[in-house]
């Protein structure tokens, strides 16, 4: 009998052993969901940033041959391919020709909802490129 008692209690063990072996795998498949949701929030936003400091980069690269509406006709139309909150008003040129340094910034704010509206939180992004630009030899 005390055999009984003994195999029985491994069974239990046995079993309590394997529900929590499930309760993990359950909290890893809740850990990647929330890593894939966040990622799938995130990734977009900052790729759209670096995307729109590329172009104010290249903007201010050739502001010798640009003048100031062309480049802030460009980004706000790149601005709006992007999706981006951002119009004329939303930049900032400033031309040193003594220097021949072009200076570009924008801000904007992307509010983003988590885990389906439970959880929101605004995002802000502030580009600012400072660059010279090209001496054209005649």
């Amino acid at each position: 009998m005390a055999s009984e008692s003994r195999a029985g209690r491994h069974d239990r063990m046995e079993n309590n052993q394997r529900g929590g072996s499930r309760f993990t795998v359950y909290i890893w498949l809740l850990l990647l969901f929330l890593v894939v949701h966040v990622a799938l929030k995130l990734v977009p936003l900052y790729m759209d940033y670096t995307r729109m400091k590329d172009t104010m980069t290249t903007k201010a690269g050739v502001a010798q041959v640009l003048k100031d509406e062309e480049i802030l006709k460009d980004l706000v139309s790149k601005a709006k391919e992007l999706d981006l909150p951002l119009g004329p008003e939303d930049f900032h040129m400033y031309r040193d020709e003594e220097r021949r340094m072009m200076s570009i910034s924008a801000e904007w704010d992307v509010e983003i909802h988590f885990l389906f509206g439970a959880y929101a939180r605004t995002f802000h992004f502030e580009p600012k490129v400072d660059e010279s630009f090209m001496t054209l030899v005649r």
